[in-house]
């Protein structure tokens, strides 16, 4: 939170750590979704060695569902995570904006952030759209297994 000097209040420090709390937030939303991406992938691999035969990946008796599967976890978990970066970008503009008068003064704190209704729904996207990929990529699997 740069700028200029700001005379410390009790009402500035409290909007202070809600601001630095919401962007702790957003970050802890990126790791998790980075970790889970990461397991999932080493998830995914597995499957995919060991279907392989002598002709390598693309001989694999799962090749190639779990690549495509990978990389729509991987599209849309990114997607995700661009998503909590921009909200956390959002709330360190917010704290940028100074000190803070007081309510009813020109410069009150107010929570409510820049209308990006992208966000939410970007936001939602990891958390929707891995469980749909997952059930498309099953039910891919019972319409056509490999190697039948």
């Amino acid at each position: 939170m740069q700028g200029a000097r700001v005379e410390r209040s009790a009402e500035n420090d409290a909007v202070y750590r809600y601001i630095r709390s919401e962007i702790q937030f957003e970050l802890s939303l990126i790791n998790a979704r980075v970790n889970w991406l990461v397991t999932s992938q080493a998830f995914l691999f597995v499957p995919l060695t060991l279907g392989a035969r002598q002709g390598g990946i693309g001989a694999s008796v799962y090749y190639p569902v779990i690549p495509v599967l990978g990389v729509i976890i991987c599209a849309l978990v990114l997607i995700s995570v661009i998503a909590a970066v921009w909200r956390s970008h959002q709330w360190r503009a917010k704290g940028e904006q100074g000190a803070y008068a007081g309510r009813g003064n020109t410069g009150a704190f107010d929570i409510v952030l820049p209308h990006s209704p992208m966000i939410p729904r970007m936001g939602l996207i990891g958390g929707v759209g891995v469980p749909l990929a997952l059930v498309g990529v099953w039910v891919w699997l019972l319409i056509a297994p490999p190697g039948a």
